[in-house]
Formats: structure tokens, C-alpha cells, sequence
């Protein structure tokens, strides 16, 4: 299947969880009073004593209040916030379209200061430029590090770099003036198939046009699709499917009569006309096989597709040995994916590391001392997803401290500041256990205000 790495979501999630309760009183006060609409001035004042106090999670609650207008608090803090600063100042001119040399000079400098999460966009920076090997000198930096989303990248690029070299070659010849037809034809189709870049593929292939050349027909397509213009795409997909049963043309088709109309057969034969081994359509093959309850089928080609180490088609592979009650094979699959950076993957590992732990050694009820969950492999992971930024791992990793421990709050506070839910509802949880009436209900009406079922008791309580 095709790379889909969802980078503003990760770009937005830099985190540390701190060993230490250092600043998170003021960070809750600006979370509350931007919960509350309370005025400016509050709000920068507990943001402002929360990175003072050396609190690392206040930077990306800034980013998200302050939005466009952050670059005076970022400034604040270059050199004195580990890089963490630097890297949201980057952040923000990225976001805005500011200076791509500006972008890399902030990012170096956050590295410099220890922000592993830096190399990252640095070689994403690079990987859109169609830089590859200066791109996977970063991400292994980050890989090394410990980075989990510099590790899934390093590794997607890696089973690619036959095709990514010919591309920075064919690329140097395009900047240079002197490629050929034939090799801009190679250049444009190698960008769209193996970088899925539809943008940069349609302005390198827009000359073929008029030639009926089915990827730069496909690339139009995908910008049509983009300007709301379905109609109009799937004409185009209709047509070079007709034409070549060209595989990309034909997984837009397959996949429409799948989500619209449910016509898994029709979907199935497309499909199979394009006689394509690539990994989106053995991956998505599986997928119309396990809707149809061909389980086998299914375990067949989500096992081709992850045999070339596609890592959707291993969580899905995974997902369908939870489903049929192969916690083995799911385990070990889910295993393979997470050790390639899939962050979904060790979420899911942890939790059946847990289940594992539970029947071995079941919980003690009434012990408040006691954390709901305990196996140290799956909190070793969770703690990993969790300095990663994702923050569901976070609201996981505090089921295993005591409730009323100090690290309960603390995780719970970071999920929140990146407006989870769950978080929420844990927080007023944790306040109602500590007997702190007013936070509690002022967390559970925001947890129920955003779409959490807090239940009736909770319900009845905020209601007093």
C-alpha cells in the first residue's frame, strides 16, 4: 500500500514524558483557562510560567492556542527549551510557507539541542525534494536515536532505494536541462507510483497529455479529486483503466464500488484485470476478501503484501488474526510491524501483552495501590509511543500507575493538552478520587461536552 504518513499529525505531537511534575500546574491553568475562553493575558501568563518552570509539553499547547501568531513566545525560548522551540518555530513557518532554508536552519539547531523528533522533518524536508539519500541520512540519525516515526520512514525508503536513486538521477537531469522524453515519461511515473506525489508527478508529466499517457492522466485526476471535481476524476479513471488497466486506476474504481455500493465482486474483478503484484492492490484484494468473510483469501493476500513488508497490510493482517482468535500469529505480526515503526502496531502488541498478563497473573480488586494494567513489556512500548507524541499511548500509560499516583495526572495532562477526550474524562477521574469537587465535574462536563460517555453516576454527579 501507498506511504501514508499523516505528517501534520506528527509534526504537531512532540513530547517528553517528564519524570518530573515541573511546570504542569501552570500548563493546567493555561489549559483550563483556554477551555473556559478565558482572557489572553491569563492564558500567556500560565503558558509563559509553565516554560519558564522547564515544562516541555507547554510548546505544543502554545502552538495549538497561539496558532500563526506564536512565532514571539517561540523566540522566547530558542536556546533555553532543548531545541523543542526551535523545532515549533520551524513548525509554524512550514505551515505558513515561510523560508524552506529558515525551516532547515531552526531544525538543525533543535537537533543540536537533543529534539531526536527533528531529524524527522528534516527528512521529510528532503524526501520532498526528491532528496533521498540526504533524507535517509537524517531519518537514520532519528532511527538511532529512537524515534519511532524516523524509523517507520527510514524503513519505507529503504526497500525503495533502487527506484529512489534513479529518481535523484533522472531529477538532476530535469534541473539540468538535458533529460529526454522518454526519461521525463520514467521520472514523472517513478514520483507518482513510488513517492505518491500526484502535485509534483502532474507538473513533470502534464506534457503527456495529449498522448493519453495513463499516469499523467491519473496525476490530473488526483488534483481534480482534490478541487472536489469526483466526478470529472473518476471519468479519467474510467478511461485509462479502459485504455491499460492501469493498477492505480483501477484501485480508485475497485475502492468507490467498495465504500459506495458494496459490489465487493465487481471491485474484485477490476482488480484482478490488472494482473498487478504492487502492494496496494494485494493489500486492498485482502481487504474485499475479509468484507466478503473469505477469511482465507484474505489471509493470503494481506500475507503477499506484507511479505514485501508493507506495514498497513501486517495491522490489518494482524487485525483479521485477532478477529478469527490467533492471538500467536497476531502477536508476531504485530511485532514485525512495530519493529518497523508502526505506531498502531505496538499499540495494539501492548494490548495483547496485557491480556497475556491478566491471565496469568490476575489483578487483586479493591487495591487502590495497585495499577489497572502491569506487564512491563507493554508499558516499555507505551512509554516509546508515548515520547513519540501519540497521545492515546499516553491515556494507556497511566493505567499503569496507581490512581492516585502523581504520573496519572501528569500523562493525562499531556493527552489533554492535545485535546483527547479520554484524557478528559481520566482527569476528572483522578480529581474526584482525590476529593477535588470542582475539577472533577469541570473535567467530566468537558469530556461529556466533546463526545465522551462518562456515564450515568459522573452524570448525576456534575448535575449536583
Amino acid at each position: 500500500m501507498k506511504k501514508c504518513i499523516y505528517i501534520l499529525f506528527v509534526l504537531l505531537f512532540l513530547v517528553s514524558c517528564s519524570k518530573n511534575d515541573a511546570g504542569y500546574d501552570a500548563l493546567e491553568k493555561g489549559l483550563i483557562g483556554i477551555l473556559e475562553k478565558k482572557d489572553y493575558e491569563y492564558i500567556m501568563k500560565n503558558i509563559n510560567e509553565s516554560a519558564k518552570a522547564g515544562n516541555e509539553d507547554v510548546y505544543g499547547l502554545a502552538y495549538t492556542y497561539l496558532a500563526e501568531n506564536g512565532s514571539m513566545f517561540f523566540n522566547k525560548y530558542m536556546k533555553k527549551s532543548k531545541g523543542i522551540a526551535e523545532y515549533y518555530q520551524a513548525l509554524l513557518l512550514q505551515q505558513t510557507n515561510g523560508d524552506e532554508l529558515q525551516i532547515l536552519d531552526l531544525l538543525e539547531n533543535s537537533a543540536k539541542q537533543g529534539n531526536i523528533k527533528a531529524y524527522y522533518m528534516i527528512g521529510n524536508i528532503y524526501e520532498n525534494r526528491l532528496q533521498f539519500t540526504k533524507a535517509q541520512e537524517y531519518l537514520k540519525k532519528g532511527r538511532d536515536a529512537g524515534e519511532i516515526y524516523s524509523l517507520y520512514s527510514y524503513e519505507y525508503n529503504k526497500k525503495l532505494m533502487k527506484f529512489y536513486k534513479r529518481i535523484e538521477e533522472l531529477n538532476q537531469k530535469l534541473n539540468d536541462g538535458t533529460i529526454t522524453s522518454e526519461e521525463k515519461k520514467e521520472l514523472g511515473t517513478l514520483v507518482l507510483e513510488k513517492v505518491s506525489n500526484p502535485e509534483k508527478a502532474y507538473d513533470i508529466l502534464k506534457d503527456f497529455l495529449s498522448e493519453n499517457y495513463s499516469p499523467a492522466l491519473y496525476a490530473k485526476a488526483k488534483l481534480l479529486e482534490k478541487d472536489d471535481k469526483d466526478e470529472e476524476a473518476v471519468q479519467i479513471y474510467n478511461q485509462i483503466f479502459t485504455q491499460d488497466k492501469y493498477y492505480l486506476a483501477a484501485f480508485e474504481l475497485a475502492s468507490r464500488l467498495v465504500k459506495d455500493k458494496k459490489n465487493y465482486d465487481l471491485a474484485l474483478k477490476i482488480l484482478d484485470d490488472t494482473n498487478s503484484d504492487e502492494v496496494l492492490i494485494l493489500g486492498y484484494k485482502g481487504f474485499i476478501y475479509e468484507n466478503l468473510k473469505d477469511f482465507s483469501k484474505a489471509e493470503e493476500f494481506y500475507q503477499k503484501a506484507a511479505n514485501k513488508d508493507d506495514i498497513d497490510a501486517m495491522n490489518y493482517l494482524g487485525r483479521l488474526y485477532e478477529t478469527q482468535k490467533e492471538m500467536k500469529k497476531a502477536k508476531n505480526i504485530y511485532n514485525k510491524a512495530y519493529m518497523l515503526g508502526s505506531i498502531s502496531a505496538g499499540y495494539k502488541l501492548a494490548y495483547i501483552l496485557e491480556d497475556e498478563e491478566k491471565e496469568k497473573n490476575p489483578p487483586v480488586s479493591n487495591n487502590d495501590n495497585e495499577p489497572a494494567k502491569r506487564n512491563k513489556e507493554a508499558k516499555k512500548i507505551l512509554e516509546r509511543l508515548a515520547n513519540s507524541g501519540d497521545d492515546y499511548s499516553m491515556v494507556d500509560l497511566s493505567l499503569y500507575y496507581p490512581e492516585n499516583d502523581k504520573m496519572v495526572r501528569i500523562l493525562n495532562l499531556e493527552a489533554a493538552a492535545k485535546l483527547n477526550t479520554t484524557a478528559f474524562y481520566n482527569l476528572g477521574v483522578y480529581y474526584y478520587n482525590k476529593k477535588n469537587k470542582d475539577k472533577a465535574k469541570f473535567y467530566f462536563k468537558v469530556a461529556k461536552e466533546n463526545g465522551y460517555d462518562i456515564g450515568d453516576v459522573f452524570s448525576a454527579y456534575i448535575a449536583e
